[in-house]
């Protein structure tokens, strides 16, 4: 795993919150499980334990963004 590949969740983590308070909850849900996925497929691959930390963080603030768009949702 590349640390470009980490530098790269940011913006879309950061794209994901900006929808939320938009409140466009069918984008960000999307955005959401697409990086997921992408977060799940670096784990998968990591080999660094400070890649692995970091990528646990971002798992962590994911689920914590699911449940923002589920308690949003009219």
């Amino acid at each position: 795993m590349h640390s470009q590949q980490l530098v790269n969740l940011k913006p879309k983590v950061q794209t994901i919150i900006d929808l939320l308070a938009k409140k466009d909850w069918d984008t960000a849900q999307l955005l959401l499980l697409e990086v997921s996925e992408e977060v799940e497929n670096l784990i998968d691959e990591v080999v660094s334990d400070d890649h692995l930390i970091e990528l646990s963080k971002y798992q962590v603030l994911l689920k914590h963004l699911v449940l923002k768009i589920q308690n949003g949702r009219p």
